[in-house]
């Protein structure tokens, strides 16, 4: 059965409505795939303290979930379930079935009591337990579907994919995958190439994105894509690349976020590996080569973000000065967004010295 919602909420949004009914409603939440759900299930089991169960629907078969067993003296059967799950425990849980609509429709069936009663065979969980069901939207063709009574058993939610959200003065959008970054250690040749290329986080629902070449298309399948998920995966890989060849590079990341922004990032990437190194410029502020392409500019403000300590701010700031007012925004205020860095800025001399100076930025 299709489910067409025409309102859509932000991941946080999500969040929140999840935490307030989640005991007494399950949320089913829609969005296009690798769009962050499954990282956001994690924020809620650390924002509740309850405990996570994830279960990855369609690689779970009936047996994995449970067994009967008989008693021959009642002549019954009853339901063992696996004590991987908890289930039996008593404790609070907070249960998210991911990709719900895509397991076997026996497995859905076993799961279903969940939904509504909070029952999984003959025993109830524990009435302050979330049950949260994920799905991807009818419209992207890959394999959702739920019967109508499952529909009547759940509040469906349309989560829209995160923007990029890093604006050219250096703001940083509250829910944005640009803030997920800069808290999450995404490598800066990353952040940097979302905030020059936005469209690569952009939704094949706007009809304007018909030709992104980037992005998934259900019409147009392409084994890999740009999504927030993948964007996370190739991180991984170019924080790595001075361990293999330049070809086996482009060839991974081709095969993690499609070959057209694989290409695209492999000339950011030979732009970042022209700057200066972090320790020329600890040893020599003053005169550490500053560069001149405003690409160049803004992977280096990103990865100074990372690195820049309570020992070593001070002769950052000494180099940072002589750069463009843009790279100084750029760092500062995504500092200020960070919230590994925000504590270091606020109490550092050199930033709040920047911030007297430059208060007509803000």
């Amino acid at each position: 059965m299709e489910v067409r919602l025409t309102t859509q909420v932000s991941l946080a949004e999500a969040a929140d409505l999840i935490c307030a009914v989640g005991t007494v409603n399950t949320v089913h939440l829609m969005g296009e795939p690798g769009i962050g759900k499954t990282s956001m299930f994690e924020d809620i089991v650390v924002r509740t303290g309850l405990k996570g169960i994830y279960i990855d629907v369609p690689n779970v078969d009936l047996g994995d979930l449970g067994i009967p067993v008989p008693n021959h003296e009642t002549k019954t059967v009853s339901l063992y379930p696996n004590a991987h799950w908890g289930f039996h425990t008593g404790e609070p849980l907070c249960i998210f079935l991911d990709e719900f609509t895509k397991g076997s429709q026996g497995v859905q069936n076993m799961l279903h009591p969940l939904l509504n009663e909070r029952r999984f065979g003959g025993d109830k969980i524990h009435k302050d337990s979330m049950v949260i069901t994920a799905g991807n939207l009818s419209g992207d063709s890959v394999g959702d579907s739920m019967k109508a009574h499952t529909n009547q058993r759940l509040t469906k939610i349309h989560v829209k994919k995160p923007e990029m959200g890093i604006e050219p003065d250096g703001k940083v959008k509250d829910g944005s995958w640009g803030q997920w970054a800069l808290r999450n250690d995404i490598a800066p040749e990353v952040i940097t190439f979302g905030k020059e290329y936005p469209q690569i986080l952009a939704s094949y629902t706007d009809p304007a994105q018909a030709e992104n070449p980037y992005i998934f298309h259900p019409k147009k399948p392409i084994v890999s894509v740009v999504s927030p998920r993948t964007l996370a995966k190739a991180s991984n890989i170019i924080k790595q690349r001075d361990k293999f060849s330049s070809n086996a590079l482009q060839t991974a990341l081709a095969g993690t976020i499609g070959e057209t922004a694989a290409k695209d990032m492999m000339a950011y990437l030979s732009v970042a590996d022209t700057l200066p190194t972090w320790d020329s410029i600890m040893k020599d502020p003053s005169n550490a080569q500053v560069p001149t392409s405003p690409a160049a500019l803004c992977i280096l403000a990103y990865s100074a973000l990372q690195r820049v300590e309570r020992d070593t701010i001070g002769k950052w700031f000494e180099y940072l000065k002589r750069t463009p007012k843009e790279l100084q925004s750029v760092f500062c205020l995504s500092g200020i967004k960070s919230d590994a860095k925000k504590a270091l800025m606020m109490t550092s001399a050199p930033f709040v010295n920047w911030m007297r100076e430059n208060q007509y930025l803000f």
